[in-house]
Order: C-alpha cells, then structure tokens, then sequence
C-alpha cells in the first residue's frame, strides 16, 4: 500500500535538531526517497495551532529537500505547502517524532498534532507521532524506531473516504503478550490543573506542567501505554458537536 508514496513533508515542534526529526527522517525514506524537512528553527513546543500573521518569517535553505523556519509548526506547513510544493504536494506529512507524550487534553496544545491537523486539512494524510519519555538522546526513541515504519503501514491500509488524521504515541517499552502491540484510542480526559509559579515581587508568572487526574479510563490513549501498548488514536476535523446540533434542530 505505501508503494503510491512518492513525496513525504515532514516536521515537528522540538526544532530542526532535535533528535526526534532526524529519527522521523529515517523512518520516512522506508517510505520512499523523496523526503521534504520543513522544521521550526526553534523549540515550539504547546503552541498548538498558532500562526505568525503578517509578520516576517525568516527562512534558510539548507539543502535540496530540508528547511529551517523561524516560526510555529503550523507556519512551517503552510510554507511547505504553499511555497516549496505548491505545484506538487506531499502524498504524505510525518509530524514528529515528539520528545514526550501528547495524549488526551494536552493534543489542543500540541504544535505536533497541530502540524498534523493543516495538512489533514488540506486533504493530505497526516500523523502526528510522539515518544513517550523522548528527551535528547537517540535511545530513549528505540520503540517509536523499531515500531513506527509498522504503524505507519497499518494507518495507511485503512479505507475511508477522508483524508486520515491520527495522533500516534509509543509507550517506552512494548507488552506483546497478545496479538497486538498497539491499540486504537480515543483521547483521555485527565488534567486537574496547571503548575503555576507567581513571583509577585515583579508581578510575573510562568506556567508549569499539566497536573492530571491519573485515573485511567478503558480504550484511551492514556490507557493504552500504561499497558504498554501503542496508542493510535482517529483524530477529527470538524469541531462541531453533532450531537448537540442535531437536538437543537429538532426543536
């Protein structure tokens, strides 16, 4: 199935060296050779789906098929698909590999799943792929290296009208007690609160960690890599409540 690939984009929010993207570029020449890297010059991590509006965007050209953006992930895929392949866009966008996880409430902060999101909207299949406890070192991405060639195909066999959309996350080890490594989720509902840190003295604050509830629920993301397991998780365009909307026009 992934032999109609010709052309991938990749990106992410750690930065242009972060370790994960370099993981990420591996795992996309499985794919095929053509590889595209358009990726923030600078860690841009929990900026969501932000834009730089009207703003100069400085750019560098670092080689045929890899550029460094000054800018937001989002910025980076509108550039790539509005600029470097306007005449022939991506068969495919690979976000990530994110140091960390991006499960349940924080995917609406994500500039990985946000990457994920502008080009899923732009009709083109998308994955937003993160590495729970990735930090600086190679190793600590050995399960999302091993695994994400095999999820990757695994996404892409599945038939359904819309482009795909999903946000993936590896576990730090794999339980293969079963059939399957990886599970299919829908996002956790687990944050409690925010760490904030209040310095009243130059009356400034800053915003720590995502405190959570830590009561996992069946069929979750969350749940899935307590139980070692690869999370894959469909992920949705349309922020309407359908549920909602089709009450009120019953009315």
């Amino acid at each position: 199935m992934e032999n109609f690939i010709n052309k991938i984009l990749i990106t992410n929010d750690d930065g242009f060296d972060a370790v994960g993207l370099q993981v990420l570029k591996s795992i996309a020449y499985e794919f095929c050779d053509t590889v595209y890297v358009v990726s923030p010059k600078h860690n841009q991590s929990a900026k969501s789906r932000s834009i730089t509006l009207m703003d100069k965007i400085s750019f560098e050209h670092k080689n045929l098929y890899e550029w460094i953006v000054d800018g937001t992930p989002t910025d980076c895929v509108i550039f790539a698909l509005n600029h470097i392949m306007n005449t022939s866009k991506p068969d495919l966008i690979l976000s990530g590999i994110n140091a960390g996880s991006n499960i349940g409430d924080e995917v609406s902060y994500s500039g990985t799943v946000a990457a994920a999101m502008e080009g899923a909207l732009r009709g083109i299949n998308s994955i937003a792929l993160s590495q729970l406890g990735g930090d600086h070192k190679s190793n600590s991405y050995l399960c999302s290296k091993n695994y994400s060639v095999e999820i990757i195909k695994n996404i892409l066999k599945l038939k359904i009208k819309a482009p795909l959309y999903f946000n993936v996350n590896f576990p730090l080890n794999i339980s293969e007690s079963d059939n399957s490594n990886f599970l299919y989720t829908k996002l956790a509902s687990q944050k409690k609160s925010d760490e904030i840190f209040v310095n009243n003295t130059d009356t400034s604050y800053k915003i720590g960690r995502m405190l959570n509830s830590y009561q996992t629920t069946q069929e979750t993301d969350m749940d899935a890599l307590s139980k070692n397991k690869i999370s894959l998780t469909p992920l949705t365009l349309d922020l309407t409540n359908i549920s909602l909307f089709n009450q009120l026009n019953k009315r």
